[in-house]
């Protein structure tokens, strides 16, 4: 495929081939809730044809060398940066962000794609002696699916197609049906420098993802989303034994301790919490402040939180009505049990009059422990903001969730730092930064925030299945009537 992107334009991508559907839908600006372009659905069949194409393509693909395959993910990353003004402006209307943060995400996403390149998985040597040298290959798993949501688009789809493809994979990806449209010209775009059946783009409804998981021609699924559909996920997959890969919600915690100053620790918890309205994995959801610093923490965090604009990046719009019915039913739980709002208002949106799923910030001082505004992941502009006083009971209440995706901690002393960020329960611990991110560090999960691990060299294994090969070397034979002692293991 060698034409020019149109980017009015959408299609399903297979085999390199552009696909229409009968059925199409419309993602919509939630800005402006105006409807944007048809894009395509997929059907059972086009899904079987991606399959057996992608199963086609592994065989070449896995057999090339790893520096042929990165070569070709260079090229990719080289197109994309080609096109990232018009990737950002995409961006912008699928999910509401403001230029300047979907400018970072499209930057973003293709950095990580080129820091894979240096990446790849050896062979590892567990023994070589004059007898027996056993090596464990990282062989690629096959055709996997990888499933991405809406807040993230572009950035989550990376993370998935740079791993599998480096390591000789071939993946199909089913993009949100709230934001199909990077992930089609991704897709697009890629069929310009790689093989037919290596990356594929389907968009869909809610049957696709279904069908993804119980296809038996797929090896494995690479799923980002909500734990309820995780579940789901990981019982249809156990049908066929896929592997699974999942990247969950997640409920995290920010302690701030009496040592660090706590104008600096409002300025970062404020951007790790409302960056993108806190439609983000990662954002911060609960925050504990040191009772002695409490009062000082939430006069900067107050006045920062009520300097935001609607429209701007820490306050742009959630990003369907289906999420921003869903928070404000949190909002509207808060006003009914009575709970103290520090900031914002919990009586409605921040404009009703205009168009656009905007909602004002909103800050709640000491809920309850086991209140809703604590115990689950809001996923939009509200976070509670509650006092510690001891370091151990800081730290039960902060685990003291079904959630372990990740956490951050503010404090000077390094080795308390290190004593608090290593007590959480968590697959990620940030320590005096939130929302930063190396592509180096690995990242996990613990509890029900996930399985498995992505990004840095060891997220490559995420895409691979182990072969241990054992070489007996040549050694003076066995004469006739003789056997040779130890047994299996001997």
């Amino acid at each position: 495929m060698t034409d020019t992107i149109q980017f009015n334009e959408f299609y399903n991508i297979i085999s390199n081939e552009k696909r229409s559907a009968e059925q199409v839908h419309h993602g919509i600006d939630p800005a402006t809730e105006e409807t944007l372009w048809p894009v395509p659905v997929a059907s059972q069949q086009d899904l079987d044809e991606a399959v057996a194409s992608a199963r086609l393509a592994f065989t070449e693909w896995s057999a090339r060398d790893h520096a042929a395959r990165v070569q070709c993910l260079g090229a990719l990353a080289d197109k994309l940066e080609a096109h990232a003004s018009e990737l950002t402006t995409l961006l912008h209307r699928e999910t509401g962000k403001p230029l300047e943060f979907a400018k970072g995400e499209i930057l973003g996403g293709i950095a990580t794609l080129r820091s894979h390149l240096a990446w790849s998985v050896p062979d590892e040597v567990q023994k070589d002696d004059h007898e027996v040298k056993v090596v464990i290959q990282h062989a690629p798993l096959g055709a996997v699916a990888g499933i991405v949501p809406w807040n993230f688009p572009f950035q989550l789809s990376i993370i998935k197609i740079a791993p599998a493809l480096a390591v000789g994979c071939t993946l199909i990806l089913k993009p949100s049906p709230f934001t199909p449209y990077t992930a089609l010209k991704i897709g697009e775009i890629a069929a310009q420098v790689l093989p037919p059946g290596v990356l594929q783009i389907l968009g869909g409804d809610d049957n696709l993802g279904p069908w993804m998981t119980q296809h038996p021609g797929i090896d494995k699924v690479s799923f980002t989303g909500s734990i309820a559909t995780g579940k789901r996920v990981v019982a249809a997959t156990s049908e066929t034994l896929k592997k699974v890969n999942l990247e969950l919600g997640g409920n995290d915690a920010a302690i701030v301790t009496a040592d660090f100053d706590p104008a600096e620790a409002a300025a970062m918890v404020a951007r790790s919490t409302f960056a993108h309205s806190g439609q983000i994995c990662i954002a911060t959801k609960r925050i504990y402040v040191h009772e002695s610093v409490l009062d000082e923490f939430m006069g900067h965090f107050t006045a920062i939180v009520r300097g935001y604009k609607q429209g701007e990046g820490f306050c742009s719009p959630i990003q369907n009505r289906m999420q921003y019915e869903k928070v404000k039913s949190l909002y509207q739980y808060c006003k009914e049990n009575g709970y103290q709002v520090a900031v914002g208002s919990c009586d409605r949106a921040w404009n009703d009059s205009e168009p656009g799923f905007y909602m004002e910030p909103a800050v709640i001082l000491n809920p309850p422990d086991n209140s809703r505004v604590v115990q689950e992941e809001a996923f939009g502009p509200i976070v509670p903001v509650m006092s510690w006083k001891d370091e151990e009971d800081v730290v039960r209440r902060a685990n003291d969730t079904l959630t372990g995706l990740g956490g951050t901690v503010f404090c000077r002393d390094q080795q308390r730092a290190w004593k608090l960020a290593s007590s959480l329960t968590t697959g990620n611990v940030w320590v005096n930064s939130g929302l930063k991110m190396d592509p180096v560090a690995l990242f996990g999960a613990q509890k029900q925030s996930g399985i498995g691990c992505a990004l840095g060299p060891l997220g490559l294994k995420a895409f691979t299945t182990t072969r241990t090969i054992t070489y007996w070397k040549d050694v003076a034979p066995i004469e006739k009537g003789q056997t040779k002692a130890g047994g299996l293991f001997g």
